[in-house]
């Protein structure tokens, strides 16, 4: 997880004056029409923007401070145990953090699947690429399954 403090160079406890402060004197500094045809400049201006998205409001702060704290304490408790090891065997046995997936991706993979966007019914468009040929042959894919020569 990125830490947005240390992004912006600010202190945990700053004010939200001095986080909007911080923004704009990088923003300034990273934005695209000021470093044009620099991918890491505007990169970081992205990085910048949603550190200060997060931070700006109250709710959303406390909310990634938690989520932060949340991530110190797995990752300590997985160095004390041993390491990677123990955090992947935590999230396989089920005690470690859960990430929910975002609904862009859900929604990405729900119109894959059914060919249309769930939130404005629109059909899904076809990429180019190999058309269908008519009906499966079954006896045709188990022997290119197995092998069988005919």
């Amino acid at each position: 997880m990125t830490d947005y403090y240390k992004l912006l160079d600010v202190s945990r406890d700053a004010s939200a004056e001095e986080i909007k402060q911080a923004y704009r004197k990088l923003a300034k500094r990273y934005h695209p029409d000021v470093n044009q045809g620099s991918e890491n400049a505007a990169h970081k201006f992205k990085l910048i923007h949603e550190a200060y998205d997060t931070l700006r409001s109250e709710a959303s702060r406390q909310a990634y401070d938690d989520r932060l704290k949340q991530e110190q304490r797995t990752g300590s408790q997985a160095a004390q145990k041993g390491g990677p090891q123990a955090d992947r065997q935590a999230h396989a046995t089920g005690t470690g953090a859960y990430t929910p997936p975002d609904a862009a991706s859900v929604a990405a993979e729900f119109e894959r699947f059914f060919g249309y966007a769930p939130r404005t019914g629109k059909k899904a468009q076809k990429k180019p690429g190999k058309k269908p040929e008519g009906p499966l042959d079954a006896d045709n894919l188990f022997s290119n399954f197995f092998g069988i020569r005919k």
